[in-house]
């Protein structure tokens, strides 16, 4: 073969190499282009579960910082970090025996408290976070913030000269006073808050009349749900 056919022939087959190497490449692009979207899916749906380490982490600090040995903190995972507040902080009482009113003296532990969840700015998340709710919109998930308050109490039975009926009432009636004083004491919307009263159903220590059982329970919770109806 002589050099004109075999310079010929190698300009032939040129163009195949380049189109194997551009072919190539967008392979390349279009897989990275896939690893970065499931990324950026994997990251929008964990965004729940991302801003609950976020918050526990900030009480934490918080708790530290302030040195409120009183106040118990707990992640409990798909029920929101925990925060408990007891039925007594040395000599002072959350509430008389058988009321719902808070005493006026717990006043100050319960600010406290408020101070720091006000703190967390809850009700920013949305705006902060807008094209991560976005993303989550347009899948038909959006993210729900709920500041859930727990009222427990003994097992004593109440008084028949009570105004409730029974613990389980009474529970509910001091959960009902906690998450008022929150919404009243912070900026965090009102749809944001609920409460329930479990009565002497959930005890932390296995006697019908431990003052560690009469608590109220504050769960700062954030969880990935389906829209309904698009909304």
């Amino acid at each position: 073969m002589s050099d004109i056919s075999l310079i010929a022939g190698r300009a032939s087959n040129s163009w195949k190499v380049t189109y194997s190497d551009l072919l190539t490449g967008l392979l390349a692009f279009f897989l990275l282009l896939i690893i970065k979207a499931e990324q950026d899916a994997n990251t929008t749906f964990k965004f729940a579960d991302q801003m609950k380490d976020v918050i526990y982490a900030k009480v934490v600090h918080e708790k530290q910082v302030r040195q409120l040995e009183w106040l118990y903190v707990e992640h409990a995972g798909p029920k929101g970090i925990k925060l408990l507040i007891p039925s007594e902080i040395g000599d002072q009482t959350f509430f008389q025996s058988g009321e719902d009113q808070i005493v006026i003296n717990f006043i100050f532990y319960l600010r406290t408290v408020a101070q720091i969840i006000g703190g967390l700015e809850l009700e920013k998340i949305p705006i902060r976070n807008k094209d991560i709710f976005a993303k989550l919109e347009a899948s038909g998930k959006t993210v729900r913030i709920n500041v859930r308050i727990e009222g427990h109490s003994d097992a004593v039975p109440l008084g028949r000269s009570s105004r409730f009926r029974d613990n389980w009432d009474l529970s509910t009636a001091r959960a009902h006073q906690v998450a008022q004083y929150l919404i009243d004491e912070t900026t965090i919307p009102e749809s944001y808050f609920s409460i329930s009263g479990y009565g002497p159903f959930h005890p932390l220590v296995d006697e019908r009349n431990y003052d560690e059982n009469r608590r109220v329970e504050i769960y700062l919770d954030i969880q990935l749900i389906e829209m309904e109806n698009g909304n």
